[in-house]
């Protein structure tokens, strides 16, 4: 049989994220090299694409470390840099386990039902701002701002200080993107900041306002989150400087960038897709349920990394010690085998049976609950006070290979 001839693509090319969509490209993976070697400028890593691959990636994170050689970045991080500035989400069992006890129990369904009433009042607020002005950027005007002002509760920041975590917070995740980065990931300017929190010059800045907080709560704890991070121990210690800072920054993007990008997207699902749209914006129509396909077919996050720690498989594809694994979420949420009709939002599909959160393996999001109570909160006061809602022009998508998302989305909104 003829070997079958691969599409030309580049997996690191950030432009090629901010173009389109690659479905093409990770339909031919799946199908064709559902384990593939994808050449860079070291000795290349592996692509894995489908979902039970993914899944069973996850959940071997004794063999899969995320740890060894980081989650976040497909290229090879130097050892000091790497260590410099870890988070508990580079962490592997047992400590992982010992960072994330302390926090779980606020993460838990019953724990976060407790700010729902103010998740409430900030939605409407966020609204009412938006309805004022009518034509609107999606993404700036109300799923960025919604995030950030729950998570700054939760986290126990000072209300004056939201906006601004927004725009660093935005410059540490989206270094790739020249439109929002001070200095772009990879250019000579940026190598000065390498051991900053994300690798980012933005990380000082926000670092210092977190640690104004922090430093109150130590010794003086209230009922909030960085409470739990500044009076923590980790081997029988309090956290280090270095420690504050890293999961101080994991906590401000992780909670606010994702969860904007499942928001936007999801809205742009629903403006492509007629049927969906007159389903989903029925009364009661945004159920856990709902929000999980929505999530699913909006998944805002592209790949995470892992190291092999041993010599195994994928799939009857030998991995070797020591070699990069780059799992593919949003790919693996649009699986043929895993879900019929991927491209198509279906509202009967069970709940959480998509990857976006990590289901599965022990780095399971810890704010699964959190981000799905802010999108189905938006939604239900959303759609009850719209005349009309309409995209006003062709959206901007971010210049990354990292987080799936929107920079720019034009929609007029009509209250009735």
């Amino acid at each position: 049989m003829a070997a079958i001839e691969a599409p030309e693509f580049n997996l690191l090319d950030h432009q090629l994220f901010a173009q389109r969509e690659p479905w093409d490209i990770f339909e031919w993976l799946q199908r064709e090299a559902p384990v593939y070697r994808h050449p860079d400028d070291a000795d290349g890593f592996w692509c894995v694409t489908k979902y039970d691959d993914v899944l069973d990636v996850l959940k071997r994170a004794k063999v899969f470390s995320s740890q060894a050689g980081g989650s976040a970045r497909i290229g090879r991080v130097e050892p000091d840099v790497l260590e410099a500035r870890r988070n508990f989400m580079e962490t592997d069992a047992p400590l992982h386990n010992e960072w994330r006890k302390p926090f779980a129990r606020d993460f838990t369904p019953k724990s976060i039902a407790r700010y729902e009433d103010q998740l409430r009042v900030i939605v409407d607020q966020v609204l009412d701002e938006a309805f004022e002005k009518q034509d609107i950027c999606f993404v700036h005007d109300i799923a960025a701002l919604i995030p950030i002002r729950v998570l700054g509760t939760i986290l126990g920041l000072p209300p004056e200080q939201f906006d601004r975590f927004i725009e660093l917070g935005d410059r540490m995740i989206i270094d790739s993107d020249p439109e929002i980065a001070i200095h772009v990931v990879g250019s000579p300017e940026a190598e000065a900041f390498k051991y900053l929190p994300f690798g980012s010059e933005a990380a000082a800045e926000l670092c210092a306002m977190g640690r104004q907080t922090i430093d109150a709560r130590r010794g003086n704890p209230k009922e909030d989150v960085l409470s739990i991070l500044a009076n923590m121990e980790i081997g029988g210690h309090l956290l280090g400087d270095r420690d504050l800072d890293n999961n101080f920054a994991l906590f401000v993007v992780a909670g606010n960038e994702t969860t904007r990008q499942s928001m936007a997207l999801g809205l742009l699902a629903l403006f492509n897709d007629d049927r969906a749209m007159a389903e989903f914006s029925q009364p009661g129509a945004a159920t856990d349920q709902a929000v999980d396909e929505l999530i699913r077919i909006a998944s805002p996050v592209w790949h995470f990394r892992r190291t092999a720690l041993e010599d195994t498989e994928i799939r009857g594809q030998e991995i070797k010690a020591g070699e990069r694994v780059v799992i593919w979420f949003a790919a693996a949420n649009r699986d043929a085998e895993a879900f019929e009709n991927p491209h198509v939002l279906d509202f009967s599909r069970k709940k959480d049976e998509h990857l976006a959160f990590g289901r599965g393996g022990p780095h399971y999001c810890i704010g699964t609950h959190l981000a799905r109570l802010e999108i189905r909160v938006l939604y239900e006061q959303l759609f009850p006070r719209l005349k009309s809602i309409e995209q006003t022009g062709p959206e901007r998508r971010l210049v990354s290979n990292f987080t799936n998302g929107l920079k720019h989305f034009p929609v007029r909104i009509t209250a009735k």
